[in-house]
């Protein structure tokens, strides 16, 4: 593997740099903008396998941390390498000066010269301590080994393992869909066939929960945004067919005042909302809704060891009307704790997912992998606090145009295309720090 630093005023001009002295298949391995302008770490024939093996860091780190880290500790054994071979060569050149004029024979035997001893010891010393610099290089793997994630992947399938942890979906889900793109050989085509793999994989409701109509119940965990969502919902419905049939009900009789936003919400679409509590059962409200064509209940959003929570849900579930149950599930969760939540309110008989607060995450592989996981079909979800523009049914193909979209964003994959002068195809693919 070759590693140089390149250093110019802008990043067009490093990069022109480092195509020209390493050529197309160049990986960066780390840009830094110092005093001056840009300097880049490059290398040729990289191996990133080597590199996560040679590194004294966590199996969890990134790898634009691992590339980084390699870099830095390989360019610090070259300039090692670099002063011994100096070392050597000043040697020589203090040996050589008694032998001038001496036949070679005679020039290159210590005790014909004359040669000091200790001159030769050391010039043997610093032979032995350029044969360790370079046993390091060569053999770094053997320093401490650490967990190899990319052991038996192509270079395709490293990519695109890259590719698939830098949007964040789960581990088991990555390595299901890299063994598609086994036989592939190059990322371009694999990152297609893996694209249809995710599309595929993710359901969707086939026509909008609001125009089916029935008993629709939101449920999910405190903060999931369940009462806004049903604002929404309910004002998408009163645009398109009126206030007329429809009816907001609130099983959330635990908190005090907890169901004064979705009165607010009542007030504003002149929609009638309804309380479930000691004197009114859920089944007796509905009985009486039975003339509406949708009816939307919100629930406390309670914790699952809170005795109330599962009352709650008994109370759903043992319904003699046909509720709709869908989870709502904020898109800025972790994967696990999405997955938990789906876990704990299963047992209700979910009919799908609504996700939240697309608008605050950073990555959108977790909600993504919980779809996969969970195999709920996602009717809507939510990207902002107006109603009902900030409401919309979930496309899975735009849904992932999302997602790489925020990973571009936030800059933790680039791709940087051919230079405009030149005119290659080729492309340099590099993890930005």
């Amino acid at each position: 593997m070759k590693v140089k630093r390149f250093f110019s005023s802008s990043m067009q001009e490093v990069l022109k740099m480092v195509r020209e002295d390493l050529g197309p298949d160049a990986v960066i391995l780390s840009n830094d903008k110092v005093d001056g302008g840009v300097e880049i770490v490059a290398a040729l024939d990289y191996e990133e396998e080597a590199a996560a093996k040679t590194v004294d860091a966590p199996s969890q780190a990134s790898p634009s941390k691992v590339a980084r880290m390699h870099a830095e500790k390989h360019l610090r054994l070259q300039k090692e390498m670099d002063r011994a071979k100096q070392h050597i060569a000043s040697v020589r050149s203090q040996q050589k000066s008694p032998a001038q004029g001496m036949p070679e024979t005679l020039a290159v035997s210590p005790s014909a010269a004359s040669v000091p001893t200790n001159g030769w010891a050391e010039l043997s010393d610093m032979k032995a301590q350029l044969q360790e610099l370079k046993g390091m290089i060569n053999d770094q793997a053997a320093a401490r080994p650490v967990q190899n994630v990319h052991a038996g992947m192509t270079l395709v399938q490293q990519q695109t393992d890259n590719m698939l942890e830098s949007l964040c979906i789960a581990k088991p889900i990555r390595d299901s869909l890299l063994q598609t793109v086994k036989s592939e050989t190059d990322f371009e085509s694999a990152w297609v066939r893996i694209r249809e793999q995710l599309e595929g994989a993710i359901s969707v409701e086939y026509g909008e929960i609001i125009d089916q109509g029935g008993v629709i119940a939101l449920v999910g965990p405190t903060g999931s945004g369940k009462t806004m969502t049903i604002g929404k919902m309910a004002a998408r419905y009163v645009m398109k067919y009126g206030a007329e049939g429809i009816a907001l009900v609130t099983t959330d009789r635990y908190r005090i005042a907890a169901h004064e936003q979705l009165k607010v919400f009542g007030r504003i679409l002149n929609v009638p909302v309804h309380s479930v509590d000691e004197s009114n059962s859920l089944d007796n409200i509905l009985d009486k809704l039975s003339n509406k064509k949708l009816i939307l209940i919100d629930t406390a959003g309670l914790m699952h060891s809170d005795s109330c929570w599962a009352e709650q849900l008994q109370e759903i579930k043992m319904s003699a009307h046909q509720v709709q149950p869908y989870l709502v599930m904020s898109a800025v969760g972790q994967y696990q704790v999405m997955c938990s939540s789906y876990h704990h309110y299963k047992m209700v008989g979910l009919s799908g997912a609504i996700l939240t607060k697309i608008d605050e995450a950073v990555s959108l592989g977790e909600a993504i992998s919980f779809l996969i996981d969970s195999r709920l079909r996602a009717a809507y979800f939510t990207d902002g606090q107006r109603v009902p523009e900030d409401i919309h049914r979930l496309n899975k193909t735009e849904f992932v145009d999302k997602a790489e979209a925020l990973l571009n964003s936030s800059e933790r994959w680039v791709t940087i295309s051919s230079l405009e002068t030149d005119p290659r195809p080729d492309s340099v693919y590099f993890h930005s720090a």
